[in-house]
Protein backbone atom coordinates (compact mmCIF):
# COMPACT_ATOMS: atom_id res chain seq x y z
CA UNK A 1 0.00 0.00 0.00
CA UNK A 2 2.94 2.34 0.44
CA UNK A 3 4.50 1.55 -2.59
CA UNK A 4 1.41 2.27 -4.30
CA UNK A 5 1.04 5.71 -2.49
CA UNK A 6 4.33 6.34 -3.28
CA UNK A 7 3.94 5.20 -7.53
CA UNK A 8 0.49 7.83 -6.95
CA UNK A 9 2.05 10.70 -5.51
CA UNK A 10 5.42 10.25 -8.31
CA UNK A 11 2.70 10.13 -11.23
CA UNK A 12 2.14 13.18 -9.95
CA UNK A 13 5.50 14.69 -9.73
CA UNK A 14 6.34 13.33 -13.10
CA UNK A 15 3.25 15.08 -14.55
CA UNK A 16 4.07 18.48 -13.18
CA UNK A 17 7.60 17.67 -14.41
CA UNK A 18 6.56 17.12 -18.15
CA UNK A 19 3.89 20.30 -17.77
CA UNK A 20 7.01 22.29 -16.67
CA UNK A 21 9.56 21.23 -19.27
CA UNK A 22 9.12 23.78 -21.93
CA UNK A 23 8.34 27.12 -19.53
CA UNK A 24 10.98 30.29 -20.54
CA UNK A 25 10.34 31.36 -17.05
CA UNK A 26 13.39 30.41 -15.44
CA UNK A 27 13.55 31.52 -12.14
CA UNK A 28 10.19 30.48 -10.73
CA UNK A 29 10.45 27.21 -12.64
CA UNK A 30 14.16 26.47 -11.90
CA UNK A 31 12.71 26.96 -7.66
CA UNK A 32 9.93 24.86 -8.54
CA UNK A 33 11.88 22.13 -10.10
CA UNK A 34 14.02 22.11 -6.82
CA UNK A 35 10.65 21.57 -4.87
CA UNK A 36 9.57 18.60 -6.80
CA UNK A 37 12.91 16.78 -6.34
CA UNK A 38 12.18 17.36 -2.76
CA UNK A 39 8.75 15.88 -2.95
CA UNK A 40 10.32 13.23 -4.94
CA UNK A 41 12.91 12.33 -1.83
CA UNK A 42 10.12 12.53 0.45
CA UNK A 43 7.46 10.37 -1.47
CA UNK A 44 9.69 6.73 -0.80
CA UNK A 45 9.83 4.06 -3.33
CA UNK A 46 7.58 3.09 -6.12
CA UNK A 47 7.09 -0.86 -6.78
CA UNK A 48 10.72 -1.49 -8.69
CA UNK A 49 8.72 -2.27 -11.96
CA UNK A 50 7.42 1.63 -12.13
CA UNK A 51 9.98 2.92 -10.16
CA UNK A 52 12.68 2.89 -13.10
CA UNK A 53 10.44 4.45 -15.55
CA UNK A 54 8.74 7.26 -13.40
CA UNK A 55 12.36 8.16 -12.59
CA UNK A 56 13.23 8.64 -15.92
CA UNK A 57 10.47 10.11 -16.95
CA UNK A 58 10.79 12.85 -14.08
CA UNK A 59 14.48 13.19 -14.93
CA UNK A 60 13.83 13.44 -18.58
CA UNK A 61 11.56 16.45 -18.34
CA UNK A 62 13.94 18.42 -16.00
CA UNK A 63 16.79 17.73 -18.40
CA UNK A 64 14.30 19.14 -21.28
CA UNK A 65 13.82 22.57 -19.13
CA UNK A 66 17.67 23.03 -17.86
CA UNK A 67 19.33 22.29 -20.85
CA UNK A 68 17.27 24.72 -22.95
CA UNK A 69 17.74 27.54 -19.61
CA UNK A 70 21.53 26.80 -19.94
CA UNK A 71 21.43 27.51 -23.78
CA UNK A 72 19.54 30.64 -23.27
CA UNK A 73 21.77 31.85 -20.68
CA UNK A 74 25.26 31.33 -22.70
CA UNK A 75 23.36 32.69 -25.23
CA UNK A 76 22.50 36.07 -23.09
CA UNK A 77 26.13 35.53 -21.86
CA UNK A 78 27.52 35.77 -24.79
CA UNK A 79 25.72 38.75 -26.12
CA UNK A 80 25.69 40.59 -22.69
CA UNK A 81 29.87 40.33 -23.52
CA UNK A 82 29.67 41.38 -26.84
CA UNK A 83 27.70 44.48 -25.50
CA UNK A 84 30.48 45.04 -22.95
CA UNK A 85 33.18 45.32 -25.79
CA UNK A 86 31.05 48.00 -27.51
CA UNK A 87 30.23 49.92 -24.68
CA UNK A 88 33.82 50.05 -23.50
CA UNK A 89 34.98 51.23 -27.22
CA UNK A 90 32.13 54.08 -26.83
CA UNK A 91 33.43 55.06 -23.43
CA UNK A 92 36.60 55.40 -24.93
CA UNK A 93 36.04 57.43 -27.41
CA UNK A 94 33.95 59.79 -25.31
CA UNK A 95 37.49 60.19 -23.19
CA UNK A 96 38.88 61.16 -26.14
CA UNK A 97 36.86 64.55 -25.81
CA UNK A 98 38.82 65.24 -22.41
CA UNK A 99 40.21 67.79 -21.36
CA UNK A 100 37.25 70.12 -23.42
CA UNK A 101 38.18 72.56 -25.38
CA UNK A 102 35.57 73.24 -28.53
CA UNK A 103 32.50 72.83 -25.65
CA UNK A 104 30.17 72.82 -28.90
CA UNK A 105 31.48 70.30 -30.78
CA UNK A 106 31.80 68.24 -27.77
CA UNK A 107 28.61 68.13 -26.30
CA UNK A 108 27.50 67.12 -30.18
CA UNK A 109 29.65 64.40 -30.01
CA UNK A 110 28.77 63.49 -26.96
CA UNK A 111 25.11 63.25 -27.38
CA UNK A 112 26.33 61.04 -30.11
CA UNK A 113 28.07 58.66 -28.33
CA UNK A 114 25.19 58.23 -26.16
CA UNK A 115 22.49 57.65 -28.35
CA UNK A 116 24.76 54.92 -29.78
CA UNK A 117 25.72 53.89 -26.00
CA UNK A 118 21.38 53.71 -25.16
CA UNK A 119 20.99 51.57 -28.67
CA UNK A 120 22.94 48.29 -27.21
CA UNK A 121 21.74 45.96 -24.75
CA UNK A 122 22.38 44.95 -21.19
CA UNK A 123 26.62 44.46 -19.97
CA UNK A 124 27.13 41.95 -17.27
CA UNK A 125 26.38 43.29 -14.08
CA UNK A 126 29.07 43.18 -11.98
CA UNK A 127 31.14 45.39 -15.60
CA UNK A 128 28.33 47.57 -15.55
CA UNK A 129 29.57 50.67 -12.70
CA UNK A 130 32.91 50.89 -13.98
CA UNK A 131 31.88 51.30 -17.66
CA UNK A 132 28.85 53.20 -16.44
CA UNK A 133 31.09 54.89 -14.44
CA UNK A 134 33.63 56.11 -17.18
CA UNK A 135 30.84 57.96 -19.03
CA UNK A 136 29.46 59.70 -16.08
CA UNK A 137 32.89 61.38 -15.41
CA UNK A 138 33.36 62.60 -19.22
CA UNK A 139 29.14 63.37 -18.20
CA UNK A 140 30.29 65.64 -15.63
CA UNK A 141 33.03 67.44 -17.58
CA UNK A 142 30.81 68.62 -19.62
CA UNK A 143 28.25 70.12 -17.35
CA UNK A 144 31.06 71.80 -15.48
CA UNK A 145 32.40 73.30 -18.89
CA UNK A 146 28.87 74.59 -19.66
CA UNK A 147 28.65 75.91 -16.06
CA UNK A 148 31.72 78.03 -16.65
CA UNK A 149 30.82 79.05 -19.66
CA UNK A 150 27.05 80.41 -19.08
CA UNK A 151 28.97 82.26 -16.16
CA UNK A 152 31.32 84.00 -18.84
CA UNK A 153 28.62 84.55 -21.00
CA UNK A 154 25.91 85.34 -19.27
CA UNK A 155 25.25 89.04 -19.95
CA UNK A 156 23.13 90.33 -16.24
CA UNK A 157 25.71 88.50 -14.56
CA UNK A 158 28.57 90.11 -16.58
CA UNK A 159 26.76 93.07 -16.24
CA UNK A 160 26.44 93.17 -12.53
CA UNK A 161 30.32 92.10 -12.12
CA UNK A 162 31.04 95.03 -14.55
CA UNK A 163 28.71 97.62 -12.34
CA UNK A 164 30.32 96.74 -8.85
CA UNK A 165 33.90 96.77 -10.29
CA UNK A 166 32.89 100.29 -11.45
CA UNK A 167 31.61 101.56 -8.58
CA UNK A 168 34.43 100.42 -6.27
CA UNK A 169 36.43 101.85 -8.85
CA UNK A 170 35.39 104.77 -8.35
CA UNK A 171 34.94 104.87 -4.27
CA UNK A 172 38.81 104.16 -4.47
CA UNK A 173 39.60 106.94 -6.59
CA UNK A 174 37.60 109.30 -4.48
CA UNK A 175 38.76 108.30 -1.37
CA UNK A 176 42.72 108.35 -2.98
CA UNK A 177 41.57 111.83 -3.56
CA UNK A 178 40.66 113.00 -0.02
CA UNK A 179 43.33 111.34 1.41
CA UNK A 180 45.58 113.51 -0.99
CA UNK A 181 43.51 116.35 0.47
CA UNK A 182 43.66 115.93 4.43
CA UNK A 183 47.46 115.42 3.70
CA UNK A 184 47.85 118.34 2.47
CA UNK A 185 45.77 119.88 4.85
CA UNK A 186 47.95 118.67 7.76
CA UNK A 187 45.23 116.38 8.85
CA UNK A 188 47.28 113.20 9.38
CA UNK A 189 44.73 111.91 11.65
CA UNK A 190 42.03 111.88 9.23
CA UNK A 191 44.17 111.10 6.35
CA UNK A 192 45.29 107.80 8.61
CA UNK A 193 41.27 107.04 8.95
CA UNK A 194 40.84 107.23 5.52
CA UNK A 195 43.64 105.18 4.59
CA UNK A 196 41.94 101.91 6.68
CA UNK A 197 38.86 102.91 4.62
CA UNK A 198 40.83 102.74 1.46
CA UNK A 199 42.26 99.33 2.68
CA UNK A 200 39.03 97.71 2.86
CA UNK A 201 37.44 98.95 -0.24
CA UNK A 202 40.93 98.33 -2.50
CA UNK A 203 40.44 94.42 -1.11
CA UNK A 204 36.84 94.61 -2.43
CA UNK A 205 37.71 95.95 -5.39
CA UNK A 206 40.50 93.07 -6.23
CA UNK A 207 38.24 90.19 -5.39
CA UNK A 208 35.39 92.15 -8.24
CA UNK A 209 38.01 92.31 -10.71
CA UNK A 210 38.74 88.52 -9.99
CA UNK A 211 35.45 87.71 -10.44
CA UNK A 212 35.47 89.81 -13.51
CA UNK A 213 38.23 87.89 -14.91
CA UNK A 214 35.84 84.52 -14.78
CA UNK A 215 33.83 86.00 -17.68
CA UNK A 216 36.66 87.23 -19.38
CA UNK A 217 36.74 90.31 -18.88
Amino acid sequence: AQREEARKTKERLVSEAEALSGSTDWGPTAARYRELMSEWKAAGRAQREHEDDLWNRFRGAQDIFFAARSSVFAERDAEQSENLKLKEELAGEAEKLLPIGDLKGARAAFRSINERWEAIGHVPRDARPKVEGRMHAVERALQDAEESEWRRTNPEARARAEGLTGQLQAAVDKLRGQIDQARAQGNNAKADKLERELEGRQALLDQALKGLQEFGG
